[in-house]
């Protein structure tokens, strides 16, 4: 009895000393570095200043399309009887399209646009021309209003409506020329925002520190620096397929980004749960429509191969 306990102990012993040698016996201490790796790198991203990046703004060139409910469906003016032609449905509309949201602007005549945003001071206000203002004229019997759509050095391109008259035109005039432009009686530029133009990102994002770590046996953690400071960080998504068969198991994995980190899991039982190599992408668009791709890679082992006997005296 006590040589078959003895022969017990050391078969327990050594099925241990085996298990201990294969990979997946260090999963547990590894998946703590893993963690401590991701936490670092999250650290990193957190310590590194961030530019905010504007809002991007697209010029508008033609006009508006009956189904564009900022100008018709949902403006004020339109419903109330005064939709297009006409300069305050135009640039109410116009400033909803580029605002997303409902404007704080005059419900009322052009010449009153800007006294009712100098006495609410909703948006801020100035001389100087910027992308999506509002430009206000005071002159003639009802005054003037339209929208900044690009700059160019001096230059000023506007788009604009009139009042039973030009449904929708872009026109150009120089900077300090405003009072003897339209119908006179400059007053000012009301700023709905701050944008930068789309056109102005030529630079592709840029994507750093990429880490694939396994999560407890269960999918992939992948962690990334992601940053665009013009035009902002649209997407990230990450392309995941095995070695083996190509990319027959190819999914594009939606991320998350948060401040510079941009972060997905990927389980490994959307891959069929299949050991060897897994290729890892990190697929970062910015508003402006350029991408970066970076590549990495992660090996899923088997965390329990075939031991063999262990041959014990009777």
């Amino acid at each position: 009895m006590k040589k078959k306990l003895i022969q017990s102990a050391c078969a327990s012993l050594a099925f241990f000393l085996c298990l201990s040698t294969i990979p997946g016996a260090a999963m547990a201490a590894e998946a703590e570095v893993d963690i401590a790796q991701i936490a670092q790198a999250v650290e990193t991203a957190q310590a590194k200043s961030a530019v905010p990046a504007p809002n991007l703004f697209s010029a508008r060139t033609t006009a508006p399309s009956p189904d564009n409910p900022n100008f018709f469906a949902q403006n004020p003016y339109s419903q109330g009887g005064y939709g297009l032609p006409n300069c305050t449905a135009y640039a109410f509309g116009r400033a909803y399209e580029i605002l997303g949201t409902t404007p704080n602007l005059c419900m009322g005549n052009a010449n009153s646009w800007w006294a009712y945003n100098q006495n609410s001071g909703y948006y801020p206000s100035g001389s100087t021309p910027k992308l999506g203002a509002v430009i206000c004229w005071g002159g003639g019997s009802n005054g003037h209003v339209a929208i900044v759509e690009a700059i160019n050095g001096d230059t000023v391109t506007l788009s604009e409506s009139t009042y039973s008259g030009i449904f929708f035109q872009n026109y150009t005039y120089t900077i300090g020329a405003e009072d003897a432009t339209s119908v006179g009686g400059f007053q000012g530029y009301i700023y709905i925002g701050d944008y930068v133009d789309a056109t102005s990102d030529t630079t592709p994002p840029a994507v750093s520190d990429v880490l694939a770590t396994d999560d407890q046996g269960k999918g992939i953690k992948v962690t990334a620096l992601v940053s665009d400071n013009l035009s902002g960080i649209d997407q990230v998504s990450f392309p995941v397929w095995t070695e083996n068969g190509g990319q027959d198991d190819l999914i594009w994995h939606e991320g998350t980004v948060e401040g510079n980190v941009a972060s997905c899991f990927i389980p490994y039982s959307d891959h069929n749960t299949e050991l060897g190599d897994y290729n890892v992408q990190v697929y970062a668009h910015d508003g402006a429509g350029h991408d970066t791709v970076i590549s990495t890679s992660i090996t899923k082992v088997d965390p329990f191969p075939l031991l063999g006997k262990v041959a014990l005296d009777s």
